[in-house]
This record gives C-alpha cells, sequence and structure tokens, in this order.
C-alpha cells in the first residue's frame, strides 16, 4: 500500500499523466476506468501495473498479468486525472504499430483529422469512427500530435483500442492514400458539392481541417472530391467531431444500402 505522495512510482505516474516528453521517453501512457481497461486489454495493449485504491472502490477483482499496486485515497487523488473516477488507473506501454500492418478492405473507410487543435476533440473523433465502424484513423500532422494525451484517452472512452489509430506527417498520408488506391473526400467552405451529392462507395477517406484553418492548400490539392455542409446560421464553421458524424454517417448510409 502506497501512503506517501512522495513515493517513486506515484512521482512517475504524474509525470506520465501531465508530461508528453516523459511518455514517450518511457513509452508509457495512463489509462484510467474499467470500461478502457477492457478496451485495451483486448486490442492488445500491454499493461506493466494496475493501480488500485481500495478506499474509492473495494470490490475490484485484479484481472491482469501484471503488477497490482494499492494507494490510499489521498495518494489516488494525487494521481487521477478524472473528476470522476472508479479508484483504477494503469500504466500501459505504447504500442508499436505501424500503418504498413494494416490489412484494406476493398472498400474501406478512413477518417483523417489534420490540424486537430483539442485532445478532447480527438476522442470525440474517435468515439464516432467506432460508431460508424471505420478502418482506421490517422492523425496527419507536422507538430506530432499526441494520441496518448490523457485528454484524448479519457475523451475517446476506449474508442482509442477500438479503432486502429496513426500518427503521420501529411507527405506521409498523401502517399499512403495514394498507394492504396484511396480517394481523398475534402470538407472546404469553398467547396460547391453538397456532401449528400457524391458517392462514398469504395475505398474511401474522409480528411476534416481544424475548425478555425481547414485544411492547407497541400491537402486541397490532393482532393478527388471537395465537399461542403450547408451553414445557414450566422457561424461558418462545425465543430470538427460534428462534421466527422455528419460525413460519416452519409457513407455509412450509402453502403448499407
Amino acid at each position: 500500500m502506497i501512503t506517501s505522495p512522495q513515493n517513486t512510482t506515484v512521482k512517475r505516474i504524474i509525470s506520465l499523466q501531465h508530461k508528453k516528453k516523459a511518455r514517450y521517453e518511457q513509452g508509457c501512457f495512463i489509462i484510467e476506468g474499467y470500461k478502457e481497461f477492457i478496451h485495451a486489454r483486448n486490442a492488445g495493449i500491454i499493461f506493466s501495473a494496475i493501480i488500485h485504491c481500495p478506499g474509492i472502490n473495494p470490490y475490484y477483482s485484479h484481472q491482469y498479468d501484471c503488477e497490482l499496486i494499492e494507494v490510499t485515497p489521498e495518494v489516488y487523488e494525487k494521481i487521477a486525472y478524472r473528476g470522476k473516477t472508479e479508484g483504477l488507473l494503469a500504466i500501459a506501454k505504447i504500442p508499436e504499430t505501424t500503418i504498413d500492418n494494416l490489412k484494406l478492405k476493398d472498400d474501406c473507410l478512413i477518417l483523417i483529422a489534420q490540424g486537430v487543435e483539442k485532445p478532447g476533440n480527438l476522442g470525440a473523433l474517435l468515439r464516432t469512427a467506432d460508431a460508424v465502424g471505420v478502418d482506421a484513423m490517422i492523425v496527419a500532422d507536422n507538430v506530432g500530435i499526441d494520441i496518448y494525451n490523457p485528454n484524448a484517452v479519457r475523451a475517446s472512452l476506449g474508442a482509442l483500442f477500438t479503432v486502429p489509430t496513426f500518427v503521420l506527417s501529411i507527405d506521409q498520408t498523401c502517399n499512403w492514400l495514394k498507394q492504396n488506391n484511396i480517394k481523398a473526400i475534402l470538407t472546404s467552405p469553398d467547396a460547391t458539392t453538397n456532401y449528400t451529392d457524391i458517392d462514398y462507395k469504395g475505398r474511401t477517406a474522409i480528411i476534416l481541417g481544424s475548425e478555425h484553418d481547414g485544411l492547407p492548400t497541400d491537402w486541397l490539392s490532393q482532393a478527388d472530391q471537395k465537399v461542403t455542409i450547408p451553414m445557414n446560421g450566422k457561424m461558418d464553421s462545425l465543430n470538427v467531431s460534428c462534421s466527422a458524424a455528419i460525413l460519416l454517417y452519409e457513407a455509412l448510409r450509402q453502403r448499407s444500402q
């Protein structure tokens, strides 16, 4: 039982929660919550330790092949990132994955997000991708987006582990789409084609930009189709996760017919 906030394990967990550099130097990140544990385990994520607070959750039964560490409520309050908690968190290893190993179907559906500004938006995108059943999500950026940020992990509710997710540069993503004959459908406020007026069948990637800047010219030159979502009010853009839901469900509707 760890009782001191000065314990080295406690300090390590706090560092992994709050510092991207620590996550990637150690190759580990933090998962909180039983539902997230299940999704991570089913996806083959390896846990190095489970931290359990009996004072918050006295009924937990250890089911994982890793170290179990118990802490007091006072210590758990220091290390937990969530506002509401189940008294459980895990130190998990960042998986070594490459998009080259992704097996693509003839009608694969890929979601690509560029310039995601908030980890919470990334998590929401993953939940939508899981709901629709996309084959993979690519975070395409040149600044090194951290998909293991605790806000992204939390907002995804475990969808980070159910949807194959990759971080690539914009050039890498464009080359991968060409190599695999995947048509690129881009959202643009300057487009004249309504998002419902195109064909989403076959190998398709839906590409979304940030709410503030949209997609850069590098992307616009790669488009097979440019579409717009009608905006009838005073605002000129939707939250990126809302835009993703609209286009992905249109793709699902067409593919279900």
